[in-house]
């Protein structure tokens, strides 16, 4: 057993066969849970420093466990398997016995270990960590030198412009060539952050405050009088609720709304509104929380084709000034009446 366990323990070379390369630990969670347990175990770089050479492995092998047994998922441990068995397979087809009966004494003892004990020990798991934590602190190293304190508040250089810098972009592209599955991790927190900024501005959240009170008065114009009403007045009486419109109605409305809406932005007005974007993007109370959808926001309005592709958008953008108009009148009325 002592033998088999070492034997498991030391399988950190699997990580380099090509099944493997496409496994993903999240890179920025990795380093996040690897600091949070240092931080945990009162370790500085300096305390660590200060250890013997066997402590500071052995402290260091410990971390590592740790971090592996908060960041494994049955989604990962799933693919390990299934990589684990393609990569048995070929060894098979190859002749290669000796080898063959390491991987398949790995993944037997994997597939029986059901509430994966002991995975955290594994050289294979381990060595898969060690590698996406490498990845992490790379794209934090990049992700500082692009959005740096100077570049957000005393350099008028936007971040977008800076990555496209060929430094930044030549440092980018080799973190994507020597990490498999890196450009579709990057890809789903791009499309994660989109539709998370979307939300905020359609819920009036993230007010851009892109339309005049005139461009909103005849959008709602529109809105009523597809819908049936008078009047943008005799709209706003009605509860909301109340309405009922037939699905083919409902997209007369959409349609009408989004051709008002985008015929709006002539070149003119769309490089009007970058520069309304970036001051929006400057200003140090929508810094953090709300910086890399700014930052996709803006480099989508730099398409050419922006009008057409991003419609949805400038919708969105119009329901959620509506919304966050009433939610300020709500406020004020709320004042009011505690006065």
């Amino acid at each position: 057993m002592e033998k088999l366990m070492m034997m498991l323990m030391e399988t950190d070379d699997l990580a380099d066969e090509p099944e493997m390369a496409g496994i993903l630990f999240n890179p920025m969670l990795a380093t996040e849970t690897l600091r949070k347990v240092a931080e945990k175990m009162r370790l500085s770089p300096g305390k660590l420093d200060s250890l013997s050479l066997e402590e500071r492995e052995d402290t260091q092998l410990d971390m590592l466990e740790r971090s592996v047994k908060q960041l494994l998922t049955a989604d990962i441990c799933q693919d390990i398997l299934k990589r684990l068995d393609n990569l048995r397979l070929r060894l098979k087809r190859s002749g290669k016995k000796k080898e063959t009966a390491r991987v398949e004494a790995l993944l037997s003892f994997l597939r029986e270990d059901k509430k994966r004990g002991s995975w955290p020990i594994i050289g294979l798991v381990q060595a898969i960590l060690r590698r996406h934590l490498g990845v992490g602190f790379d794209l934090m190293d990049v992700t500082m030198t692009a959005m740096g304190p100077d570049d957000m508040e005393d350099n008028d250089t936007l971040v977008t412009d800076k990555l496209k810098k060929p430094g930044l972009i030549k440092k980018v592209k080799t973190l994507l060539k020597k990490t498999p599955g890196l450009r579709d991790y990057l890809e789903e927190q791009a499309d994660k952050t989109w539709e998370e900024g979307m939300d905020a501005v359609l819920g009036g959240d993230l007010n851009l405050d892109i339309y005049s009170p005139k461009e909103m008065r005849a959008g709602l114009e529109i809105i009523a009088k597809s819908s049936g009403f008078d009047s943008v007045e005799a709209m706003v009486t009605v509860d909301s609720s109340s309405w009922k419109l037939s699905e083919d109605k409902a997209k007369i409305v959409i349609d009408q709304l989004e051709n008002h809406l985008t015929n709006l932005f002539t070149p003119a007005r769309l490089e009007q509104l970058r520069g309304e974007i970036d001051a929006f993007w400057k200003d140090s109370k929508h810094k953090g929380k709300w910086s890399p959808f700014l930052m996709l926001l803006r480099e989508s309005l730099s398409d050419k084709k922006v009008v057409e592709y991003e419609k949805g958008f400038f919708v969105y953008a119009f329901w959620g000034e509506l919304h966050a108009g009433a939610k300020e009148a709500n406020k004020n009325h709320e004042k009011m009446n505690r006065k």
